[in-house]
């Protein structure tokens, strides 16, 4: 027999057992082909939390816009209702006086390293046709909302924003403005599309 069939220096190769040299080559060719395998997965990405979906709530549509930031608040609008012609507080029921009611249910997270004032009056509800309104500070009140919720660094807030406007108008955005810490001047508002 040739020296490549001996398997050791007293040992020979049971008969019919392929030659050393294509185990060999058969054993390479798999440790490349499962190399080739794992090549078009990308590596694990950071962990990240599990969000819970939830239901919108009745006559509200889920807004799919992406997360815009303005400082260093980013702002997600998650919903949006309009045609509401009255809403509901803990002690009363109110009409809308100018026709509808438009509520927008935004997240804010404050991704800077201090606490940051939110103004909710400065974020606005552009129609459709272009008209621009700040939200309705008795409806807010009465809906128990923040008017100027402070968050702390790293910290999530979700609301309802209520806005009063003339019936038959369409909510086409919002232009939301956030903070910046050490400076009096206004960062550039974030814009998200409501459709």
């Amino acid at each position: 027999m040739a020296p490549t069939d001996q398997i050791g220096p007293r040992m020979r190769r049971p008969p019919g057992s392929p030659p050393l040299r294509l185990l060999a080559a058969v054993a390479l060719c798999a440790g490349v082909l499962s190399g080739c395998a794992e090549e078009g997965k990308s590596p694990p990405g950071p962990a990240v939390y599990e969000q819970t979906a939830r239901p919108v709530r009745d006559g509200e549509r889920a807004v799919r816009a992406p997360a815009e930031n303005s400082g260093e608040l980013l702002f997600r609008v998650l919903g949006v209702t309009d045609g509401l012609a009255r809403t509901t507080g803990s002690h009363a029921e109110v009409d809308a006086r100018h026709g509808q009611y438009v509520r927008v249910r935004l997240l804010v997270e404050n991704l800077g390293r201090t606490s940051s004032e939110l103004d909710l009056g400065e974020q606005r509800l552009v129609t459709a046709g272009g008209g621009s309104f700040s939200p309705d500070g008795p409806t807010m009140t009465l809906k128990r909302q923040p008017l100027r919720p402070e968050l702390g660094a790293g910290v999530r807030l979700e609301f309802d924003l209520w806005y009063d406007v003339p019936a038959g108008l369409r909510p086409g955005g919002m232009v939301l403005l956030g903070s910046t810490p050490y400076t009096t001047s206004p960062p550039p508002a974030a814009e998200i599309p409501l459709d």
